[in-house]
């Protein structure tokens, strides 16, 4: 009787064991998923705010310099 019943349901271990390792690969997917939507995301923005933020300081230097310019002259 056992035996027809592990014949025709199959290994429940088995069977236990395929689901975890789907769970787990679904899982790991997802992770990866989220993984490069963050460094997509998080990879852009900063590089424009550095852009700017160098350009505003090279502004604001270049002021400072010509007002030093200008004052030693007058």
């Amino acid at each position: 009787m056992a035996n027809k019943m592990k014949n025709k349901y199959g290994n429940p271990q088995k069977n236990i064991d395929a689901f975890k390792t789907a769970e787990s690969a679904k899982l790991a997917k997802e992770v990866d998923r989220q993984i490069v939507r963050n460094t997509v995301q998080t990879d852009k923005k900063p590089m424009i705010m550095r852009i700017i933020v160098l350009a505003i300081v090279a502004v604001m230097v270049l002021g400072i310099v010509i007002g030093a310019v200008a004052g030693g002259i007058f």
